[in-house]
């Protein structure tokens, strides 16, 4: 009889996406962003989308990682 019952709750749980017997922890994986583009210049301390009005005089590109880990902020004008 315990047989019976453990292969019926098997055969419904493969039918049955939703119902589930047995809960399993589910493993997420974080997805990594798509690494953003944004330019610096060489006498200031922001990062800048490419279109910003600060980027007259000189333009470095980089990603934004990088500028954050170089000590950069972002520009409150274009606001990359």
């Amino acid at each position: 009889m315990k047989n019976f019952l453990f292969l019926l709750l098997f055969l419904v749980s493969a039918l049955s996406p939703s119902f589930s017997a047995v809960s399993l922890p589910v493993k997420v994986e974080r997805i990594q962003p798509i690494t953003e583009v944004v330019y610096i210049t060489n006498t200031g301390k922001k990062y800048h989308k490419t279109g910003c009005r600060y980027l007259k005089s000189s333009k470095v590109k980089t990603t934004k990682a990088e500028a954050i880990a170089a000590g950069y902020t972002a520009c409150k004008v274009c606001k990359p």
